[in-house]
């Protein structure tokens, strides 16, 4: 059976590690959606891979792909193919035709999009282009890596683009978009990603009877619809966007990922985040620090109320705990299971006013002794009873299996339950 694999929460959740770990048992390894403000960190044998675009399955020599849904820089592409080919050599690596390009100029609206909002209506944007780039995709002008073959359509594109962006770019203190420089790179780039550019048709042919297994970028609670708008991501990141970002149709299975607290970058509502020193502390032991902006992130307890949530949205039938680890030496663990005293059904997740005045208190939490030190954990029958009493806890509450407990960052630091 086809797999997905969705992060959650709101991204971070260690869903690259698990698609590597995964990806041995199938052969092509699908990417639908978001772009370069997404990464994934996968240690193997002491040697630590960054990844923002590629998928983690490229690790194992899988075949991979880069959907529709993806929007791409293909500068950084270009650069990231560049540094992993230093480690994984000849990498098959597949890009869609129809995926939109994210240019300069996205950038600096980006920033422009930013600057425009006050105090706490800031996204907390990664200034990467994401938002403006599928803005221009939903308004009918983005560049496709198709588009990079035609001299004509590209400057057809570019002459439009140009007089719909530059008033705005000059009004900001911005260089007008300079044409000459604009097809020139596009140039340089189209030949050192021509050989990638595959039609969607090729994948569907190529792999109609083959494993595949969907990776998703950021997590689901970070959805352009089901999330906590405004403050989400630019596209739709939960599993039923799986067959629009990838154009492959086939069904699948979700496995969905969780850390065993909860973090998030950028603004937004955060019922069960921790502004103390327990929330330095997992931000320190568990390097919560943005692989693509660095940024420190924001930390609290298991929020059991929006896992559900999650859940149902990406209708998972299994799951996986990450980053165990982390808790071990805490005195006292919590999970969140309720909002003063409201469920998931009763919470209106898109909401981002309602979540942000929810002030919890204690009678919202379940409490769990500390499990310790996990080093000597070989399978689940050796988890400290610390542990099999919080995962119990999880599972009954949301009434879905936890097959895949990780412990640690690197490969071998995961057992099957």
């Amino acid at each position: 059976m086809n797999k997905a694999i969705i992060g959650l929460q709101w991204g971070d959740e260690g869903k690259g590690k698990i698609v590597d770990y995964l990806s041995e048992n199938y052969d092509l390894v699908v990417r639908y959606q978001g772009g370069n403000n997404a990464g994934h960190t996968v240690i193997v044998d002491d040697l630590t891979y960054k990844l923002n675009l590629i998928p983690s399955g490229a690790i194992r020599g899988k075949v991979c792909f880069l959907g529709q849904g993806v929007v791409l820089d293909p500068d950084h592409f270009v650069t990231e193919l560049k540094s992993f080919k230093e480690k994984i050599p000849n990498p098959t690596i597949y890009l869609s035709s129809n995926i939109s390009l994210i240019l300069d100029y996205h950038k600096k609206l980006d920033k422009i999009n930013e600057s425009i909002l006050e105090g706490n209506s800031k996204i907390g944007t990664t200034a990467k282009g994401i938002g403006p780039a599928y803005q221009d995709k939903v308004g009918r002008k983005s560049i496709k890596l198709s588009d990079l073959s035609s001299t004509d359509i590209l400057d057809s594109k570019l002459n439009n683009i140009k007089s719909f962006y530059d008033p705005i770019l000059v009004k900001y203190n911005e260089q007008p978009i300079d044409l000459d420089e604009y097809k020139k790179f596009l140039s340089e780039k189209y030949k050192d990603l021509q050989d990638l550019i595959i039609d969607n048709n090729f994948i569907n042919n190529t792999y109609e009877n083959k494993k595949i297994l969907f990776e998703g970028a950021q997590g689901a609670m970070l959805d352009l619809d089901y999330g906590s708008y405004p403050f989400v991501t630019s596209s739709n990141t939960i599993s039923s966007y799986i067959p629009i970002g990838s154009a492959i149709n086939k069904s699948y299975e979700t496995l969905g990922i969780f850390k065993a607290y909860a973090t998030r970058v950028g603004n937004g509502p955060f019922p069960s985040e921790l502004s103390n020193e327990i929330g330095d502390y997992m931000a320190e032991k568990g390097f919560e620090y943005g692989t693509v902006t660095k940024r420190k992130r924001r930390c609290g307890w298991l929020d059991l109320v929006a896992l559900k949530y999650s859940c149902v949205a990406n209708n998972t039938k299994e799951l996986c705990i990450t980053k165990v680890d982390v808790l071990n030496d805490l005195e006292e663990i919590r999970i969140c299971k309720s909002y003063n005293g409201k469920l998931y059904d009763q919470i209106n997740f898109a909401s981002s006013n309602i979540l942000e005045n929810i002030d919890l208190d204690d009678s919202d939490f379940k409490k769990f002794k500390k499990w310790g030190d996990l080093t000597p954990m070989k399978d689940y029958k050796s988890a400290p009873d610390a542990l099999r009493n919080f995962i119990d806890y999880i599972e009954n509450y949301l009434d879905i299996p936890i097959t895949i407990i990780s412990f640690g960052p690197d490969r071998n630091e995961t057992i099957l339950k």
